[in-house]
């Protein structure tokens, strides 16, 4: 059961940062799953900020020539954006200005679960640029959240 909208303190505190969903120990056949994920959403890419067709994320992760954004829109107008950092780690990010109500929370949660889901690895929603401390973490295998204690 996805925990509600106002169940997890903070998570979607309009504070001036972003909140990042990681999955880790992510290796080629991941990067190929969340590809085909894809495919279920609107998407929009650009390169050093030119629209461009989307390449596939292991071309883009094998070009560090420039700067990629995926754009991954979902219903209620959210968007969640990847950067494609680096190889061993998915992390995309969101803006808590755009999670205004339970519709919004709840789209973004079943992205998350989505995501760990076709890629058979955990993912947490965290605080930015804080891996160590998230708010929340899906566990495919078992089909459960986990809200964690202040992060």
């Amino acid at each position: 059961m996805k925990p509600d909208f106002h169940d997890v303190a903070g998570l979607w505190e309009r504070d001036g940062s972003l909140r990042d969903i990681y999955v880790q120990d992510t290796e080629a056949v991941h990067w190929d799953r969340f590809d085909q994920l894809l495919s279920h959403y609107e998407c929009s890419y650009t390169f050093d900020g030119v629209a461009a067709p989307f390449p596939g994320s292991r071309s883009v992760l094998g070009n560090r020539e420039g700067s990629h954004m995926l754009s991954i829109l979902l219903d209620g107008a959210v968007e969640i954006c990847c950067h494609f950092f680096i190889f061993e780690q998915l992390e995309l990010d969101i803006s808590p200005k755009e999670i205004t109500g339970p519709l919004e929370h709840e789209a973004v949660l079943s992205f998350v679960e989505n995501l760990a889901e076709a890629l058979e690895l955990s993912a947490d929603i965290t605080p930015e640029n804080s891996e160590q401390t998230p708010f929340l973490t899906y566990v495919p295998r078992s089909r459960t959240w986990r809200i964690h204690d202040d992060p």
